[in-house]
């Protein structure tokens, strides 16, 4: 059966996480997998308060709902379910359609980097197969796989899980416009405040949480 391991450091372990998540933003600049018509991929294109705010609504709509956050959650469903072979494909999966060079090394590190916090936990048959697939190359660690993986292993609230990652990165990335547009402070946040406002609004559904056999 599956056997959670302590909450308090799975709510350390998310922290640490959020907190390379955020810190990823903020040295990224927009993400490159927008696709931004005329929006390069510069934070010199951030340029006023319209800009970030297009950036913000764009990110939420086209990237954090369609892509980040069904990722996250079919990594929670796989790890929680013991389905190792699946949770590396999706692994896989995630490296092929991720787009600029920069963003994935960055995306890698960040990743890895939580990964070497899991290897104790290779008594969970999932984990082991898991990070025996990224010694061997067939997995790599891609940040928000790793996220979910994290939630389920720790048995972390989803919904508090999927939407500290969004509010994490929306600020990585509202911070470091304000800073490299030079863009007034107050302005910055009130884009922050009304996106995370309507978060809720978007989360995926959520499935019932269950115990659930490790095969």
């Amino acid at each position: 059966m599956w056997n959670p391991t302590e909450a308090t450091t799975g709510l350390t372990d998310a922290a640490e996480l959020l907190g390379d998540v955020r810190e990823l933003a903020v040295q990224l600049g927009p993400p490159p997998q927008l696709g931004i018509a005329g929006l390069a991929p510069t934070w010199a294109s951030v340029d006023s308060i319209p800009a970030l705010r297009q950036l913000v609504e764009r990110y939420t709509t086209e990237t954090l709902s369609t892509r980040e956050w069904p990722v996250i959650l079919r990594a929670w469903e796989f790890t929680r379910s013991g389905k190792a072979r699946e949770l590396v494909a999706l692994d896989r999966e995630w490296g092929s359609t991720t787009r600029g060079a920069t963003f994935a090394e960055a995306s890698f590190r960040v990743g890895r980097r939580q990964l070497n916090k899991l290897r104790g936990l290779r008594h969970e048959r999932v984990i082991a197969r898991y990070l025996a697939a990224i010694e061997t190359g067939e997995a790599f660690g891609w940040h928000p796989i790793v996220f979910g993986v994290v939630l389920a292993v720790y048995h972390v609230p989803l919904r508090s899980g999927l939407m500290q990652f969004a509010t994490n990165t929306l600020a990585g990335l509202v911070s470091a416009a304000e800073r490299e547009g030079r863009l007034p402070a107050r302005d910055c946040q009130e884009v922050l405040d009304m996106a995370m406002s309507i978060l809720p609004t978007q989360l995926p559904s959520l499935p019932p949480i269950k115990v659930c056999a490790v095969d």
